[in-house]
């Protein structure tokens, strides 16, 4: 709250003070208890600020706080069919009185029989347990499954609380406008008024979201697809026996090519140096036997 709007509220305060002073001292004095009604054990009719605040909206009511809790829950199911699966989760949360929120295909390998569905669906808080049970006998519990809890009670009867009180300041601000005596006094309360009405959504928009997140929870779905043992094993031996072959393939591409390659390396060094250093030694060697003293005869 800026200095601007606390001067005004203060001013506000002092002039509904006095007015509501001024008010009293004119207001007749209570009536006294009637004796026939306080023989006759009957209260006496409450008047005055008493009343008042016992007929507010804002007045706490024994029990009327509801727990504000906020839950999401995932699971994931082996089923032979992910596709018509889908379908059975999306019709179950429906009837239900839930809703779909989105639904994910992503298929392995390129194969029509690895199908994984990611489906999240918002059903009633009161329906979240049974939902969950229906959904797992569509299939078989594999992985984690999991429910989080979030109170958010504190936070709602908080913003129950400080919107009444926005409300109250509002309704004063009013009185204060009515009041004006010149303009620069209207535009100023005008716009402090505006600011609390600003306040006022704000905080009446996130209490809406926590009673709509807190009303409904979040279920997210995973299906896989359930193949049989005996297909794996044969998909897997005709998959090792393809890449066997492949794998010899390859080895010998690779033999061949590093033969190729070593030959185009060593070819160079043979006739540029090996070949030459050969002819050298032997034109040496010759000329040393040539150039040797023959031995005298015994």
């Amino acid at each position: 709250m800026t200095n601007r709007q606390r001067s005004l509220t203060v001013a506000l305060l002092l002039a509904w003070a006095v007015v509501t002073g001024c008010a009293r001292s004119e207001a007749p004095p209570a009536p006294a208890s009637d004796p026939a009604r306080a023989s006759a054990g009957v209260p006496p009719t409450a008047n005055g600020p008493d009343a008042a605040a016992s007929a507010s909206p804002y007045a706490p009511k024994p029990g009327a706080t509801k727990r504000k809790i906020i839950r999401q829950a995932e699971l994931e199911l082996q089923v032979p069919a992910p596709g018509t699966t889908q379908t059975a989760v999306e019709r179950l949360a429906e009837q239900r009185g839930g809703y779909v929120v989105s639904a994910a295909r992503n298929i392995d390998n390129g194969s029509a029989v690895d199908v994984n569905v990611t489906i999240t669906v918002r059903v009633p808080q009161a329906e979240l347990l049974s939902t969950i049970a229906d959904i797992k006998r569509l299939g078989r519990g594999v992985g984690s499954e999991r429910i989080t809890s979030d109170d958010v009670t504190d936070e709602y009867v908080d913003l129950a609380a400080r919107t009444a009180s926005q409300k109250q300041l509002e309704q004063q601000y009013l009185e204060l406008l009515k009041r004006a005596g010149t303009i620069k006094d209207a535009m100023e309360v005008q716009r402090a008024l505006a600011e609390v009405r600003v306040e006022i959504e704000r905080m009446e928009g996130r209490g809406r979201l926590l009673e709509k997140e807190s009303a409904f929870s979040t279920l997210t779905v995973h299906l896989v697809t359930a193949v049989p043992q005996l297909a794996v094993r044969g998909s897997d031996f005709s998959g090792s026996l393809r890449r066997a072959w492949s794998d010899a393939l390859s080895l010998s591409t690779d033999l061949i090519s590093g033969g190729i390659r070593l030959i185009g390396f060593l070819a160079p060094v043979l006739l540029l140096v090996v070949l030459p250093t050969t002819a050298l030694l032997w034109v040496i060697k010759r000329r040393t036997i040539r150039n040797r003293p023959a031995l005298p005869a015994a």
